[in-house]
């Protein structure tokens, strides 16, 4: 089984991730261009127990999405480095942001959401698919 490691950028928070990821891709809202500071974010979704914090705490920031559900961000309290994600309507999830792991190149883009929201010198790859919005998730069928 894979065994990713990953932490802050101070290196108070360490988790490990198992398993291979449900999805991985890039989310251009412009809640992610706030958190990556103008970027696109990069993240691979993982079922929620295949997460384990192994050092220190995180704080988390609730926001409402535009169709009202709760979206955590999961942050370092000490450098502010933004970790995970995860919303109310799919608990059984976990959004890592691909820069913070170790190794980082093991992230491979399978698309694009949120598309609608990019800025205008966002460079959205043409060769995978992407979505305007939100894909539609059903959690019977995420592994």
């Amino acid at each position: 089984m894979t065994i990713r490691e990953g932490g802050c950028l101070c290196g108070a928070v360490r988790f490990e991730v198992r398993g291979e990821p449900i999805v991985a891709g890039a989310c251009y809202c412009r809640d992610c261009q706030y958190v990556s500071g103008g970027a696109a974010a990069y993240g691979m979704m993982f079922p929620a127990d295949a997460l384990t914090v192994k050092q220190g705490e995180m704080k988390a920031f609730t926001l409402k999405s535009d169709s009202g559900v709760d979206v955590y961000r999961h942050f370092c309290p000490q450098c502010g480095v933004h970790l995970i994600s995860h919303n109310g309507a799919h608990p059984q999830f976990r959004a890592i942001k691909a820069g913070v792991l170790d190794d980082p190149s093991c992230f491979e883009s399978e698309g694009s959401i949120w598309t609608s929201s990019a800025q205008p010198w966002h460079r959205i790859d043409p060769d995978l698919p992407s979505r305007e919005k939100n894909p539609d998730i059903d959690p019977g069928t995420a592994n």
